[in-house]
């Protein structure tokens, strides 16, 4: 059971950290944050943790004890932002932003400021004007932003002390640095051990999946960049072939990015497949869909940082198919967790579920080696006790005391 401390009954001696994050959603750098924060020993960290909103975010962290401040005025920088006439009011919201929290930081005297997104930028000036250390957690992938990538790795490296890259490939965007390190995200099996044919009965009475063959997957609905379009054409062509299936798509578009939705619905009209696609939306708890799932599918066409939902799927015991860049490539063992495919070849995607679904024995098998790879390489363990190191060194502690 977790051991909730609250600032109170804290040790004098706990280094207050406060953790900044981009949305209140439950998508994968915040559950990763959820994951991270209960490991951390509260009698050396008292965390603090400010939220651009309110959502589902916040009363899960009050939950396990964190408290968490909502400030609307946080100035957090997306696609949308970055390109329509937004751009010049954030600019213009930055620098208020930094101040706030500059003054969280004196007020309630914080000792380490970590950053939970690469598109908040103001916690890492906020936290120089300080003068305590900033640690910057970077989950995104910032190529298609081009020209303005390298004054931004700049600055992301100029406001750290440290920057945590959730991936080899997300580490790479950055020009070589001993302040670089890669720390994926850790995962606890715990989390996962549930009991999945109940789950598995429940959620297909609830959609009408019966005894079908389910292949899923999960995340933001958006075109290219997840992918979801390429699940749909891979689909179309497993029914000319005469394999039947049923394709569980959970998640929704991000707000202003309705037209995605639109899309994906008028291909899945087009290809003659709304008897064979279900559309669940977001699902705050998405296990019951694992559980339902025969194959699990990460059909994106740009590189996934390192996608939690891979992890997931793993962590429930279900066979992963994704595509060959990104993240995946780390966490996807070729022909023993899954397959990897190249992004964008729908022919591919088909011929790899094609060959899950002719053979039980191999998912089976898939399916046992994923939570097996989790304990091994990516336990929530491993992954605290190394972000624990790096505020060690930034604050000058001794790592071997606490040990």
């Amino acid at each position: 059971m977790l051991r909730v401390m609250t600032e109170s009954n804290a040790r004098p001696s706990a280094r207050r950290i406060l953790f900044v994050t981009n949305a209140a959603d439950l998508y994968g750098s915040n559950r990763s944050l959820l994951r991270l924060l209960p490991q951390l020993p509260r009698e050396r960290f008292l965390p603090l943790v400010v939220l651009p909103e309110d959502g589902p975010l916040k009363p899960l962290l009050e939950s396990t004890g964190v408290e968490v401040v909502v400030h609307r005025g946080l100035s957090v920088i997306n696609r949308q932002v970055f390109r329509s006439w937004r751009l010049l009011p954030f600019f213009f919201q930055f620098p208020f932003s930094a101040v706030f929290l500059r003054r969280l930081i004196r007020r309630r005297h914080i000792d380490l400021v970590h950053t939970n997104s690469g598109v908040v930028i103001s916690p890492a000036l906020a936290a120089r004007w300080a003068g305590v250390p900033h640690v910057w957690h970077i989950r995104d992938w910032f190529q298609e932003f081009r020209a303005l990538w390298r004054p931004y790795a700049r600055y992301i490296l100029w406001g750290s002390r440290r920057v945590i890259a959730v991936s080899k490939p997300i580490a790479a965007q950055f020009p070589p640095d001993s302040r670089i390190i890669v720390i994926n995200n850790g995962f606890s099996l715990a989390e996962f051990a549930v009991d999945k044919p109940a789950l598995a009965r429940q959620f297909r009475e609830r959609y009408g999946l019966g005894e079908d063959f389910v292949v899923g997957c999960v995340g933001r609905i958006k075109q290219w960049r997840k992918g979801q379009e390429f699940l749909i054409q891979a689909a179309a062509l497993l029914e000319k072939r005469g394999r039947r299936a049923r394709y569980l798509i959970v998640g929704s578009p991000a707000p202003g990015n309705e037209i995605h939705l639109e899309r994906l619905q008028q291909l899945i009209r087009e290809q003659g497949l709304e008897r064979s696609v279900v559309l669940t939306g977001e699902l705050a708890d998405p296990k019951p869909a694992y559980a339902a799932m025969e194959v699990f599918v990460l059909p994106s066409a740009q590189p996934e940082p390192f996608g939690g939902v891979v992890m997931e799927a793993m962590a429930m015991g279900v066979p992963v198919v994704a595509t060959h860049i990104g993240g995946s490539v780390e966490q996807v063992a070729e022909g023993e967790t899954g397959f990897l495919v190249p992004p964008a070849d729908s022919a591919a995607l088909a011929d790899r579920i094609e060959r899950l679904m002719a053979d039980p024995l191999l998912r089976q098998r898939m399916g046992r080696a994923g939570p097996e790879r989790i304990a091994r390489h990516f336990s929530v363990e491993q992954m605290t006790g190394r972000i624990i190191q790096i505020y060690e060194e930034a604050l000058g502690l001794d790592h071997r005391a606490s040990a």
